[in-house]
């Protein structure tokens, strides 16, 4: 076992370095493997502009989704018979309302649906041309979420050492305009669709889409209506999640303790691999200086 170590300490110090400097820049959340929720805009892969997220309800649950309030601001919701349409869009849990609002004459179609089997999934981008509708614009909107719980301090932050993330922040949704024509070859309806997907990390089966749509004016600019659908979106994603708080390094976390304490705590974690790497010189430098030693102690008794 000894010969064993003398002939591989390197190799085993390096491998320990390496470890030591992988946990050192590693947040909590990596080193303990905790699942985490993303809001973003693509369901096959990650995209550049995902939020972190806590989900306040489970989406999985149709309890969950019954006692979603109805009543969101100035907002007041009527639910949909959903037992055909969960059939027709691949849904395992889903949650339908038209929500009106004194102020504006035009209700607001809002749907929350999940899936635990991608393949029979129904993305808008499939199910509105299934459902007779052609997509007629594609493109992305930034929903600003006003909330002040939405302000949210670091995780693992001491008290000296803290800041605050503004209370306004950005959501991006896909948005799709759709038109559906009549036999005679007009548009009959047109409409503004805005939704995103709720991604569980880093391993899930389960699919989340949450959309909100409204009717717009069969012809002309649909601004006001993609305004309306933004403004009660961003209403509703405080009812679904809180802001996910922003992890440091171990790094940080042991230097926030102070910088004796944080200091000194990563100097042990660098001890022991380094002196593994360096393991035959400071063998050798002990047996110099045992080998001096001996020498003047030999010396002296000769006179």
């Amino acid at each position: 076992m000894k010969r064993f170590f003398e002939e591989y300490h390197g190799i085993i110090g390096a491998l320990l370095l390496t470890f030591v400097i992988i946990i050192l820049f590693s947040t909590p959340s990596m080193i303990f493997a905790k699942s985490f929720t993303t809001i973003g805009t693509e369901l096959s892969h990650a995209s550049s502009d995902e939020t972190l997220v806590r989900s306040k309800i489970d989406f999985g649950s149709i309890e969950h989704m019954r006692a979603f309030p109805k009543e969101i601001g100035n907002w007041w919701g009527s639910d949909y018979e959903t037992k055909g349409l969960a059939k027709r869009l691949g849904a395992d849990v889903l949650l339908m309302r038209a929500y009106s609002n004194p102020d504006y004459y035009q209700p607001v179609f809002f749907l929350i649906m999940q899936s635990y089997n991608r393949s029979s999934f129904h993305p808008p981008i499939v199910c509105y041309p299934a459902l007779g509708y052609t997509i007629v614009e594609e493109g992305k909107e930034e929903i600003q979420v006003q909330d002040v719980n939405w302000e949210e301090e670091p995780l693992y932050s001491k008290p000296y050492n803290k800041t605050r993330l503004s209370s306004n922040r950005t959501i991006s949704a896909k948005k799709l305009i759709v038109v559906k024509e009549s036999p005679e070859g007009g548009i009959k309806e047109r409409r503004v669709v805005l939704y995103y997907y709720v991604k569980e990390k880093p391993i899930s089966n389960k699919i989340t889409m949450v959309r909100v749509s409204a009717l717009a004016p069969l012809e002309g600019s649909y601004d006001a209506i993609l305004n309306l659908c933004k403004e009660f979106m961003a209403d509703t994603i405080p009812c679904m999640f809180e802001p996910g708080r922003t992890e440091v390094s171990v790094f940080y976390i042991l230097l926030a303790y102070g910088p004796v304490i944080g200091t000194l705590s990563i100097l042990l974690l660098f001890t022991v691999p380094l002196t593994m790497i360096f393991y035959t010189r400071i063998m050798h430098h002990r047996s110099t200086i045992r080998y001096g030693q001996s020498s003047k102690i030999k010396r002296r008794y000769k006179k």
